[in-house]
């Protein structure tokens, strides 16, 4: 069984130790890119999700190079539509004439997967347990790196250093695959950061991302909106990651506190990450930030349903707010010149 599974940004990094560490061979996706976007648009169905189409884009080059199982979460939380649509991707790359099978993880049958796993590749329980700890510590380094890098590239002196760090530590990490290797190179690269020389006297904006985690984690899709805001002098925070969708509702209170701060918007779930959206919002409002960008794929119902809540929000806290929906249809020039409008608007503020 060669595997291979959707490109999630610097997240295909754990993603790939994890597979490995379970007995797979991985055949890495592609990462996304205009002519992974276009393959995939021409095998999808086209009034379809924006995410589902670029996956597709993804699988098609590893699948070419041998790969003959793709592997995705179907329905480990959220309302997004996304989960469904592993049949139809399957569907689709079968009629495209590719033998290929989506084996689905979801809440239902994730432990009997996981024992089928283990029993299949004859991995033991502690060798199981050590590609966990591992994934999810993996997670955690690529998230805080992003962070490191979120703050560092918009006060850097040096321009381009932020990114040259970056860069070699996600190299580095997909050479990794212990604890204790991990917690060496988190060492040395807090050590490299710490050398970038900043300007402490340059002004800085901060902007909070809200929407849909696919747009806002794969900077293929979103055309690198992090590098090319810190390159405008903006330091970007975004609160939804990959631990905190992995998370769910766990704690179960934090569904019913989650709910109480939106409520005055938004009484019920609109599936997605529509209510968190609505939170972060107020959160960056309540904490100054001088501006907030929503995105999400073109069509996606629980995104379009808050965006006028958002607007409405940004109008009673004199926020600045930028929604942009991404699709194959959006360019990159596009992307850029409403992006400097954006920061000329909040500078004028």
């Amino acid at each position: 069984m060669k595997i291979t599974f959707a490109d999630w940004g610097n997240y295909t990094i754990a993603f790939q130790t994890l597979l490995r560490k379970l007995g797979f061979e991985v055949i890495l996706p592609e990462k996304t890119n205009p002519k992974v976007i276009e393959e995939g648009v021409k095998l999808s169905p086209e009034l379809f999700c924006f995410p589902l189409k670029v996956n597709i884009g993804n699988y098609l080059p590893a699948i070419r190079k041998g790969a003959d199982t793709v592997i995705m979460w179907e329905n480990l939380g959220g309302s997004c539509r996304l989960r469904y649509y592993w049949i139809i991707q399957e569907k689709a790359l079968r009629e495209a004439g590719f033998k290929i099978k989506v084996l689905n993880f979801n809440s239902q049958n994730l432990l009997s997967r996981i024992l089928e796993i283990k029993k299949s590749n004859k991995i033991s329980f502690w060798k199981l347990l050590e590609a966990v700890r591992v994934f999810f510590k993996e997670i955690n380094f690529i998230e805080k790196l992003e962070e490191k890098a979120q703050y560092f590239r918009p006060r850097e002196k040096e321009k381009g250093q932020t990114d040259k760090v970056l860069n070699t530590a996600l190299k580095k990490l997909t050479q990794t695959t212990s604890l204790k290797k991990i917690s060496e190179l988190k060492k040395e690269t807090w050590g490299k950061f710490s050398e970038i020389k900043i300007d402490q006297n340059r002004k800085i904006l901060s902007v909070g991302i809200v929407g849909e985690i696919y747009t806002i984690i794969d900077g293929g899709v979103n055309f690198d909106l992090d590098k090319k805001l810190g390159e405008m002098n903006i330091t970007v925070h975004r609160k939804l990651n990959l631990t905190q969708h992995l998370k769910g509702g766990f704690p179960p209170w934090n569904e019913w506190l989650l709910q109480r701060k939106v409520n005055p918007y938004l009484k019920t779930t609109v599936g997605g990450h529509g209510r968190q959206a609505i939170e972060e919002i107020l959160e960056y409002a309540r904490k100054g930030f001088d501006g907030v960008i929503h995105l999400l794929p073109f069509g996606c119902m629980p995104e379009v349903t808050v965006r006028p809540i958002l607007q409405k929000i940004s109008q009673e806290k004199k926020l600045p707010f930028l929604s942009i929906s991404l699709d194959e249809q959006t360019a990159e020039a596009g992307i850029q010149t409403r992006l400097e409008a954006f920061v000329d608007l909040m500078k004028s503020k």
